[in-house]
């Protein structure tokens, strides 16, 4: 790559571009959309990227310097499934709503996304993808020598990168988006597994064209190891922008919105005063235990949520969103749907830090 020109990132949803985008631009979010960086567009959740997949575009991209990452589908799926269930936002694009993971790549337009949004298309897109279409695709990657990296094979991508585009690696990269509730690949299903292979055939076709192609460009190519920090935890934070921390694993939100004050004040408290997910997650448990035990002193629910323990605050928070899932389904837990009840038991000093600003500059919440 030229010293003076200025590279294009197509960064594809859950292939680890959220850390590749924050490391080349020095921040700790992602940055706004723009001819160098293509991502989904906010609103439309549309891709940006489709002009430079269209073959009248040649010309004007062939002298670009254009990279990306690709994932493999299985892998991806899940961790997309996973990440957004919980999402009304996206999961309201889908037709209809899947009860689980396998009704969710059952549906047409989970299929083939990584082609999909090369070509420009919406998130959930009801169009299918042709095989002359993925094929032409396939051949512009080539065409326009896109250098394209693997998930699976991270060291190798940005050794790779560097290599070819003069990129500088930190030692040490924060992994970003990490998906906080999701199975490994290994822990679902062999049935499961082929119908992703199946359904997902052609960018099956695409991940494993350009990971054949990285292959044989870093045969001589000495692989830098860069050491990975974060993970699930430390996603929590950005999370709760967006959701409610119970989300990663409430199934029946009823509990969450007829007590919103009080979720809403919790989440904005601990975004004061706590500047990771660890202490986030910690702090919630302390928090909601404490108040579970005033304002629902006495009931199977409090007893169930005061003997949660586990090693990780996490985990404790996934066996609370299953407690209060049950205790919707039986009044005998004394959960008292149909009514506001818990509260935040605020002290002055609570009071106070609620005025300051954010731990981390995030933005404004928005759930």
């Amino acid at each position: 790559m030229d010293q003076q020109q200025q590279p294009i990132f197509i960064h594809i949803p859950k292939t680890g571009g959220t850390s590749i985008n924050c490391v080349m631009k020095g921040t700790e979010w992602q940055t706004p959309l723009d001819h160098y960086y293509r991502h989904l567009d906010f609103e439309t959740k549309t891709s940006t990227c489709g002009d430079i997949f269209d073959g009248e575009n040649i010309e004007k991209y062939k002298h670009e310097f254009i990279f990306m990452m690709l994932r493999h589908p299985v892998d991806r799926l899940i961790s997309e499934y996973y990440y957004i269930r919980k999402n009304i936002d996206f999961m309201g694009f889908l037709t209809s709503q899947p009860k689980d993971f396998s009704e969710y790549i059952d549906n047409p337009q989970t299929a083939n996304y990584m082609l999909k949004f090369l070509d420009g298309q919406r998130i959930y897109s009801q169009e299918n993808m042709p095989e002359q279409r993925a094929e032409e695709i396939i051949a512009l990657i080539d065409q326009l020598d896109i250098h394209v990296g693997i998930f699976e094979e991270f060291d190798r991508s940005l050794s790779y990168f560097s290599d070819i585009g003069g990129f500088t690696w930190p030692e040490t990269m924060e992994v970003k988006r990490a998906t906080i509730n999701r199975p490994k690949v290994s822990q679902i299903s062999s049935q499961l597994y082929e119908k992703i292979i199946t359904t997902n055939h052609l960018d099956i076709q695409l991940y494993q064209h350009c990971k054949n192609k990285l292959i044989a460009r870093t045969q001589k190519l000495a692989i830098n190891k860069i050491k990975y920090q974060g993970g699930r935890v430390d996603f929590i934070i950005p999370y709760t922008m967006w959701n409610c921390v119970l989300d990663i694993e409430l199934n029946n939100r009823t509990f969450i919105e007829e007590n919103m004050t009080f979720f809403m004040t919790l989440n904005t408290y601990l975004h004061k005063t706590t500047g990771s997910g660890q202490e986030y997650a910690k702090n919630w448990m302390k928090l909601f235990k404490k108040s579970v035990a005033i304002y629902f002193k006495g009931t199977k629910f409090a007893k169930q949520i005061k003997q949660v323990k586990k090693n990780s605050p996490v985990d404790e928070i996934i066996a609370v969103a299953r407690i209060i899932d049950g205790a919707t389904l039986k009044p005998s837990m004394g959960l008292a749907i149909g009514q506001p009840k818990i509260k935040l038991a605020l002290t002055s000093v609570m009071a106070q830090a609620l005025q300051q600003g954010d731990v981390i500059k995030k933005g404004v919440n928005n759930w």
